[in-house]
């Protein structure tokens, strides 16, 4: 027994003496590469880049056109989409492009759509609650406006709202049943007797 004891006493203190060799040795040869150093840490360097800094022309940064100011400058009236509805959308799991159903159409990510750009179906970390949501990116040229989208949801850009589609076709058989126009799902009529 007295054999074993010593020999795993004698194996641990050689792997240290391994582990710590090849410490020192990483160390020293970390220390002696000339390649991985400061950044220009050498005075011609430094009076190089100082000089480059002080002669550089400006570069002159023209604002890209907003089409709202556009507008108004030239008293165009700026014509607005229609209210625009994210029904849904198929994702697929290979990367290519999704389906989406916008306006009762199916149309592909990135693409233009009644003068709405179409841009990528994201996912974005919410709460735990609504984990990690999708959602459409849109952007409006008509008034630069960026949106985003989930499904269900309709954006209307008169009002600049996002609202829920059941809620906006709440509100609209709502208002058919107030003026007493004919309710097109059954066909008759929705006048209070």
């Amino acid at each position: 027994m007295i054999h074993i004891h010593h020999f795993k006493k004698a194996n641990k203190i050689s792997i240290s003496f391994f582990l710590l060799a090849m410490l020192f040795t990483m160390q020293a040869h970390a220390a002696t590469d000339e390649s991985f150093g400061r950044l220009f840490t050498r005075p011609n360097e430094r009076s190089n880049l100082d000089y480059l800094r002080q002669n550089q022309k400006l570069k002159i940064v023209n604002p890209q056109n907003d089409p709202q100011q556009d507008a108004i400058k030239n008293d165009i009236p700026v014509e607005l989409p229609d209210p625009i509805t994210l029904q849904g959308y198929v994702k697929r799991s290979d990367g290519t492009k999704s389906t989406l159903w916008i306006n009762n159409q199916a149309v592909q990510e990135d693409s233009i759509v009644n003068n709405v750009q179409i841009g990528r179906l994201n996912s974005r970390n919410g709460s735990k609650i609504n984990q990690g949501t999708d959602g459409l990116d849109l952007k409006i040229p008509a008034n630069g406006k960026h949106i985003r989208l989930k499904a269900g949801q309709v954006y209307e850009p008169e009002t600049n709202q996002i609202k829920e589609l059941k809620t906006v076709e709440k509100e609209r058989r709502l208002n058919l049943e107030e003026t007493g126009v004919i309710d097109e799902t059954n066909g008759t009529s929705a006048s209070k007797h």
